[in-house]
């Protein structure tokens, strides 16, 4: 039994010493990054005895405010570095809850998942700040005056929230410098020229509210859908009155034709509602658009 309790703690005591003298042998979890590997023999430069590794150890070389600046030698980085700039607003103990070590001489592996919540609250107000390459160059983001965080989301980029009440005064009249993909291929759509928001809201395209009374009043019997009179969808400023049984080609010639009208075919040029009478003769001959 003391020759078994003397084997072990010689062991112990060998063991300890050879960790102590090539700790980068015995202990080394794996190669430390490019730019630590003269640092591999000296494993108490970032590691405290049984304590692992503190942030505090990280900032006696990576001077916080020079962080994305200068680069450990003191020399200043390039300007179209991509390098973030948000380092100066983190706190100082936070180092090591992004960065690792020991995953191999490529730096990128050596990041952990990035967590918004080590930002200060004015930091994480202030996406554009770090995240100015990754800002898309079209009409929505350059008219787009808030911050980021108001419509997408810390983990990825889409999908996205979007609220229209975020863009500027000018820019939100302008629908169709965004929504020009969206615009129906069809007559109506085609010859508008007033704003989207004329007839649609900003949260979804349908249902729209159109002034169809400014053409003919859809009351009484008339509540049909726009098909129903709009037979071609490429042009809505034709239209039929035959697709309603009251309606058929026959009757409505009898009618017109024993009232001496002859030219009947544009039926809002007199009849503008359901009333069933058209406008005084001395009106007709209205606008036939």
């Amino acid at each position: 039994m003391r020759v078994l309790l003397f084997v072990f703690i010689t062991s112990a005591i060998i063991l300890s010493a050879l960790a102590t003298m090539f700790p980068e042998v015995l202990l080394n979890p794996g190669p430390l990054m490019k730019a630590h590997h003269a640092k591999e023999k000296d494993c108490l430069s970032c590691h405290k005895p049984f304590a692992g590794v503190a942030s505090v150890q990280c900032i006696s070389c990576h001077k916080q405010n020079d962080i994305s600046i200068k680069n450990v030698a003191g020399s200043f980085l390039p300007k179209d570095t991509t390098k973030a700039l948000f380092h100066r607003g983190v706190n100082a103990n936070s180092c090591i809850d992004c960065h690792t070590d020991h995953r191999g001489r490529d730096a990128s592996k050596a990041l952990k998942p990035f967590k918004h919540s080590s930002l200060s609250l004015l930091q994480q107000k202030d996406c554009i700040t770090c995240h100015n390459n990754k800002k898309p160059q079209d009409a929505l983001h350059r008219f787009a005056s808030g911050n980021c965080s108001e419509c997408h989301a810390t983990n990825k980029w889409k999908q996205a929230t979007f609220n229209h009440d975020k863009l500027t005064d000018s820019s939100g009249k302008q629908c169709i410098s965004c929504h020009k993909a969206d615009q129906p291929n069809d007559g109506l759509h085609l010859k508008v020229s007033t704003n989207c928001a004329t007839c649609h809201t900003a949260t979804s395209w349908k249902p729209a509210t159109y002034d169809h009374d400014k053409y003919f009043r859809l009351d009484r019997k008339h509540k049909a859908s726009c098909t129903t009179c709009h037979t071609d969808q490429g042009n809505y400023k034709k239209y039929t009155c035959y697709n309603c049984h009251e309606h058929s080609p026959s009757r409505i010639a009898s009618k017109h034709i024993e009232e001496g009208i002859s030219n009947y075919q544009n039926c809002i040029k007199c009849h503008r509602d359901a009333s069933g009478e058209g406008a005084e003769r001395g009106e007709r001959g209205g606008n036939d658009d």
